[in-house]
Order: C-alpha cells, then sequence, then structure tokens
C-alpha cells in the first residue's frame, strides 16, 4: 500500500455530496489536498464518482472525487461511528488548494496511522 504524501487536517465541514441524482450532507472529518474521510448517514458505493460542495468559512469550494473506501459502524465494534467514505479528489479549483494550505496554520494534523480525529 502507498504511502500518503500529503498531510490530513482534523477539519469539520458541511458538504453536500451528489451523485447521479441521489444527494446527501456530510461532514469531513479530515481533510488534504487529495481526499478527504467524511462522516455521512449513508455511503456511496467505492469507485463512485461524486460531486461534492465544501463549504469551508464564507466560501463553497466544488470539487469531484471517487470513493476510495468506505466504513459502516458495523465494523468498528464497541464506538459509535459514523457510516463514512474516504474520498479522492480527483478535481478541484486553485481556491480549494489554497485553502487547504492555509490549514497548516490552524488545524490539527492527523497522525499517519489514523483515519480520524
Amino acid at each position: 500500500m502507498k504511502k500518503r504524501s500529503e498531510a490530513r487536517y482534523c477539519k469539520s465541514l458541511l458538504v453536500d455530496i451528489s451523485r447521479t441524482g441521489f444527494q446527501q450532507m456530510g461532514v469531513t472529518v479530515n481533510i488534504s489536498r487529495r481526499g478527504m474521510f467524511v462522516a455521512t448517514t449513508e455511503a456511496f458505493r467505492k469507485r463512485s464518482r461524486l460531486r461534492i460542495l465544501v463549504a469551508a468559512a464564507d466560501d463553497i469550494y466544488a470539487v469531484s472525487g471517487q470513493v476510495a473506501w468506505k466504513i459502516k459502524k458495523a465494523m468498528i465494534p464497541g464506538q459509535d461511528a459514523p457510516v463514512g467514505m474516504g474520498i479522492r479528489i480527483e478535481n478541484a479549483p486553485a481556491e480549494y488548494y489554497r485553502y487547504i494550505a492555509s490549514l497548516r496554520k490552524n488545524a490539527a494534523v492527523v497522525p499517519p496511522c489514523r483515519s480520524a480525529c
């Protein structure tokens, strides 16, 4: 398995996720230049292509991505963990990347061995 080269930041941002007519809301648990983990009520199938609106401060960033992995409550015994999915960012505007770069100063970095904050 390839190691991540990008830092992930603990950041809760509201996201609107859509896939061919299906739409749902979620909250990021962590986020980076190349991906994000989003807590949702239901996860889309692995490899699903998604359009995501990320609400950060006064801005909304439209990004596209693909579900890389998903998690269900049953996968974490004894914890009240949300359903969620890891999303690989495929396309994002330059403003999104500038926002992620700004997190270096203000958000906690996720340790390499953890997927959630």
